[in-house]
């Protein structure tokens, strides 16, 4: 487990997560995730995530007014940088964080590399099955 610190592109957001690229990170195939190039990291504990500065500067592109799902993207209103997902959902074990690994500052470049990736099917709601095709991701 590492804390990694994170920023969006301008600097006015930053937060800490504790997480471990090594036990993978997530892409999807939804609409959203795919419009965006997500590319996320799933904290082990919610409670591991931490904005540190700016959290007036968010934004939410939140996904409950469609659906009811209780799913939030948050970036940085003045640059627009995505930062993280979060979330309660049952069927991803109740309350969830997901950096986005390009706002991570003090990642390496190895880490990104052994990083291991999950192609989730987002476009059937269905985040833990695997996405029947995912070379477009």
């Amino acid at each position: 487990m590492k804390t990694y610190h994170g920023s969006c592109f301008c600097g006015a957001v930053r937060f800490e997560a504790d997480g471990d690229l090594s036990q993978g990170t997530m892409r999807c195939n939804c609409r959203f995730c795919r419009k965006m190039r997500y590319w996320e990291m799933r904290l082990p504990d919610a409670a591991g995530f931490r904005v540190t500065e700016g959290r007036e500067r968010l934004a939410d592109t939140p996904r409950s007014q469609q659906d009811g799902v209780d799913m939030h993207h948050l970036f940085c209103a003045t640059c627009g940088t995505r930062l993280w997902t979060q979330g309660n959902l049952p069927q991803m074990d109740g309350a969830f964080v997901m950096v986005c690994i390009n706002a991570l500052d003090d990642v390496t470049e190895a880490e990104l590399i052994a990083a291991p990736v999950f192609y989730a099917d987002g476009a059937h709601d269905a985040w833990w099955n695997p996405a029947p095709e995912s070379r477009h991701l």
